[in-house]
């Protein structure tokens, strides 16, 4: 048997994804938005219909606003439970495509083919972008496209090394 759970956000939960997707509808790619959770008030389940919601926006013009959107935390815990609640959305084969270890290929490697192949939503953790920042660099077939990151910056490793390189990636320049 199967068993299905319809889920409804909580009132500041709609709000934070509801005026973030009107934002980045009207914005466009390229500005920065902060949404604050405290500990218990459902920020996985925020992300995870942020992702959905910025995956399918299209702009007055009917033009898609994001190739893809990019999911980035920085423990394998978190990544786990981000890809569940994510895939719990939307259950269509290649919507989610996780970066996890023993897929064949590196993790950066698997990115890199995630970001050309426009997937529309790609968990990753953030340990995976400074090694793939050359390749990304590299490829060609990336010029000119637009990505929607989420960080889950509740962590302390937003502030070292390895978040000052997922910046540098992330610039426009």
């Amino acid at each position: 048997s199967k068993s299905t759970t319809l889920l409804f956000p909580r009132f500041q939960q709609w709000d934070a994804v509801t005026k973030l997707t009107e934002a980045a509808s009207v914005e466009g790619p390229g500005h920065r938005y902060l949404i604050q959770h405290s500990a218990g008030s459902g920020k996985t389940n925020s992300i995870a219909w942020t992702a959905h919601q910025l995956s399918s926006l299209h702009d007055a013009a009917g033009k898609k606003v994001f190739d893809s959107v990019i999911v980035v935390t920085d423990r394998t815990v978190l990544d786990d439970q981000l890809q569940d609640a994510i895939y719990q959305i939307d259950h269509k084969s290649g919507v989610v495509v996780p970066i996890t270890k023993g897929s064949g290929e590196s993790k950066s490697a698997a990115l890199t083919k995630a970001l050309t192949d426009r997937a529309q939503i790609i968990i990753v953790t953030i340990q995976t972008f400074p090694f793939a920042l050359k390749a990304i660099r590299t490829s060609g077939a990336l010029v000119g496209r637009s990505f929607a990151i989420i960080a889950d910056e509740a962590h302390s490793s937003q502030t070292g090394n390895t978040s000052a390189k997922l910046k540098h990636v992330l610039s426009p320049d």
